[in-house]
């Protein structure tokens, strides 16, 4: 059976057969792509008459290299698809006829033996320079995109569907102004799919296709999305009418704010506090309002105001998008601006925002470090005059000065003092336990954790982006090699260190557990969701595969006498000649360690708190998970004023609400950073370069944790992939992994210091990275090379 183009001949309805007999129906009809020249036969005639068969397709293709494919009555189907379960043979040389009856013969034994299974024999492509998939419809929710997969750095016509090697991506609104499509390559995806969907009377397609050097596109395959059947029938009507607000509130957030510097803004999923990898990109909605109370309400410019940035006025950071966390960036910048910066000069310093997760580092200037004067004018040349730019960097210094020094109200030794406050906090369970009491103890805990420890915290971790800074500044300088750095790093004894000592210890003595639990009883993956269990919480935390007694290296650092000269003339340089070479070293130290005690202290804080509002949930009938989709305000305002029916019947009222609402949610595709309204239509996948740790590397196998995923699972000489980590993942350091890889997080986020302290191999916020690789399987990473690469794959 053969496929070509017939003049003349009526067109009938269209109707899909097997994979090679759709192909070969589009033949005649198909005018913005290619079919390559295709013959198939079925399963019993190839039985029947292989030789015969072998000589008809050399008659009719030659010695060119082939492609064998399956065609199964079980694929393509509209109820199930089968996509990859049976096997394609590619470059099969057309001369050399055992070649191509082992492949048939291979092509048939995956396929289901059934005798009317088919066989597809097409030339193979040729010049193909991209290769990708397109379905005309968000494949699981039915959200009305064109979601569009490509490769177009090999040539291989394979890679996009099995996973491997590296693709760009996008979604495009259905509805979307065709002429935000700026490229013509993806302006001939989008007409070769609507085409499709004129021509087979369907909307709902999964399109394989390729492009060669010319442009042309050639058609590998379509078929009907089998989801199709289980998606919601108003899905597209919900976004088509709810897009319309969302667009409104774009706009207005890049309008003029009130003491807020800038014409516009941009939202982004990564930058600042990073949203992204601290709740998660739909977080639930008590972790994301829980998120707002202590640090994106107020904290975040209160901490700054106190060490001498810009003070803002009460402003927001996060705002949320169909359930999506973005951070207002153009705030962000205010608040990174030294007080004393005139307006004038504020108003030109613009960002990069392409570099948006990597904000404190690349774009903003938040210190003086050491290459402040080779940097500013890369970054920003010719926006300051010579006497505005000696203005800017004065105030920099200044501020930075003061933070070495320890002066002001945002010393980094009065943070930790304040923050102090916390460990001291011992609030017994409420007496009475009924009514609101265990609610009531849960807004006290949350009140004290926001100005003790929210903001405390939000202080000292801008000492340690500070003292980060001042780091890789010398490092790129020269003063101090990477491994040097390294050593010191691991010089370093955080809380991290202790916890994984004393994990260590717990596991091989059950007499060790009860004091295990009470220093770090309250840690649980995901730090602001109810519903993910606190270690003493666990049945399955102690398992003796945990190495007795493992901690972190605690090796003495010492600077060498060139480099403690080469730090005094840095720090003179500079203007941050207020400590030596010592001082500067102990500042760090002092910030690293802080850091992470002061973020136990006020999780541990914040943890007692979801405890209270979990005991408080049933007495009243309110699940975990029925909790975890209600506001905190809409829980306390029960303390405020009463509630008019039942506890719970009006609780999950709301908690359905909130069920209904994350889900509809869930069929928005946007990017991780939005520009404008044109970027709701046109989302491009994020495809962030990872912040690499230490120097070493690991390669081999890798094993996805999540929040609800056993301790006890074995992980020991594992790649540990993590979408977002805390320090409710700790554990994982007691059980021997070769590295970790995260899809969201920062080069000063908390993993990142976990593991350059332990010496571990990391890719932090891999991005558009992480689902390949778990899709994949195996992985090198090679911290010194900055490389992280796919292994394996077809």
């Amino acid at each position: 059976m053969t496929g070509h183009r017939e003049a003349g001949r009526p067109e009938e309805p269209f109707v899909f057969g097997t994979k090679a007999e759709t192909l070969m129906r589009l033949v005649p009809r198909l005018r913005s792509a290619e079919i390559p020249d295709l013959y198939f036969f079925t399963v019993g005639q190839w039985h029947a008459g292989r030789e015969a068969l072998l000589d008809r397709i050399q008659a009719r293709f030659g010695d060119v290299f082939l492609a064998i494919r399956s065609s199964a009555l079980t694929e393509d189907g509209a109820r199930t698809s089968n996509a990859g379960a049976f096997l394609s043979r590619l470059k099969v040389s057309g001369a050399d006829r055992a070649e191509m009856a082992a492949a048939v013969d291979s092509v048939v034994a995956s396929m289901t033996g059934h005798p009317r299974d088919q066989v597809l024999v097409q030339a193979m492509a040729e010049q193909i320079v991209l290769s990708g998939v397109l379905m005309t419809f968000d494949l699981v929710h039915g959200a009305p995109y064109y979601c569009i997969e490509y490769e177009d750095e090999t040539g291989r016509t394979d890679l996009v569907t099995s996973g491997a090697g590296v693709h760009k991506g996008l979604s495009i609104y259905r509805e979307a102004d065709p002429a935000l499509i700026r490229s013509p390559r993806v302006a001939s995806f989008l007409g070769l799919a609507r085409e499709l969907e004129a021509l087979c009377a369907c909307v709902a397609l999964d399109i394989e296709f390729g492009m060669r050097a010319d442009g042309q596109l050639v058609l590998f395959q379509v078929r009907r999305i089998a989801l199709a059947h289980s998606w919601h029938p108003v899905t597209e009507i919900r976004v088509r009418r709810q897009m319309v607000y969302v667009e409104h509130f774009i706009r207005d957030c890049s309008r003029r704010l009130d003491g807020i510097l800038g014409e516009r803004t941009i939202l982004a999923a990564m930058p600042d506090w990073n949203p992204a990898e601290i709740i998660g990109t739909m977080p639930r909605p008590l972790a994301a309002s829980l998120y707002r109370e202590l640090i994106t309400d107020a904290t975040w410019h209160r901490a700054r105001a106190a060490m001498g940035y810009r003070r803002l006025p009460d402003a927001g950071l996060m705002v949320l998008i169909c359930g999506h966390p973005y951070v207002d960036v153009r705030k962000s910048f205010n608040s990174f601006l030294p007080a004393g910066v005139p307006d004038e000069i504020g108003e030109r310093l613009e960002s990069a925002p392409e570099l948006h997760d990597k904000v404190e580092f690349e774009i903003v200037p938040t210190c003086m470090d050491f290459c402040f004067d080779l940097d500013l004018p890369v970054r920003y040349p010719g926006l300051l005059a010579d006497g505005e730019l000696a203005r800017y960097r004065s105030e920099l210094v200044r501020l930075t000065r003061q933070a070495l020094a320890g002066s002001g109200q945002g010393a980094l030794a009065s943070a930790l003092a304040e923050a102090g406050r916390l460990g001291g906090l011992s609030l017994p369970d409420p007496v009475e336990q009924g009514g609101n009491a265990w609610l009531s103890r849960a807004a006290y805990l949350l009140g004290q954790c926001r100005e003790a420890g929210a903001l405390s915290f939000a202080v000292v971790a801008r000492h340690a982006f500070i003292a980060e800074s001042l780091l890789r500044s010398a490092c790129r300088r020269g003063i101090l090699s990477a491994e040097r750095i390294a050593a010191f790093r691991r010089s370093i004894r955080t809380v991290t260190g202790e916890m994984v000592a004393a994990y260590g210890q717990a596991c091989h003595d059950a007499s060790a557990r009860q004091s295990f639990l009470r220093e770090f009883g309250h840690l649980r993956p995901g730090t602001y969701e109810i519903t993910s269990l606190r270690y003493d919480e666990r049945d399955d935390l102690f398992d003796a595969d945990a190495e007795q007694g493992v901690s972190a290296p605690h090796a003495v650092f010492a600077l060498t006498p060139a480099e403690r000269a080469g730090l005094l003339a840095l720090l003179a340089e500079a203007g941050l000649d207020v400590v030596d070479a010592e001082g500067l070293l102990a500042y760090v130290r002092d910030a690293i360690v802080g850091r992470e005690h002061v973020k136990f202290l006020f999780t541990r804080v914040l943890s007692n708190a979801l405890s209270a509002v979990v005991c408080w949930g049933e007495r009243h009938g309110l699940s975990r998970d029925d909790l975890s989709y209600v506001p905190w305000p809409r829980l306390v305002e029960r303390l405020l004023e009463p509630t008019m029916d039942y506890m719970d019947r009006s609780l999950l009222q709301l908690a359905d609400e909130g069920r209904a609402n994350l889900s509809a949610a869930q069929s928005f595709r946007f990017s991780h950073i939005l520009f404008g309204v044109d970027d709701l239509h046109i989302a491009l996948q994020s495809r962030s370069v990872p912040n690499f740790v230490g120097s070493g590397r690991a390669s081999g196998g890798v094993v996805e944790l999540t929040a609800s995923t056993s301790a006890n699972i074995h992980i020991r000489n594992r790649i540990v992939c993590i979408e977002s980590a805390d320090p409710g993942f700790d554990w994982i350091f007691t059980k021997g992994p070769a590295a970790l890889i995260t899809r969201f997080g920062g080069a000063n986020s908390h993993m990142a210091i976990r593991c350059a302290e332990l010496g571990l191999p990391a890719a932090i916020g891999c991005g558009a990275q992480y689902a390949r690789i778990l899709a994949a399987g195996q992985v090198e990473l090679d911290c010194s090379q900055r490389v992280l690469k796919i292994l394996g794959g077809s």
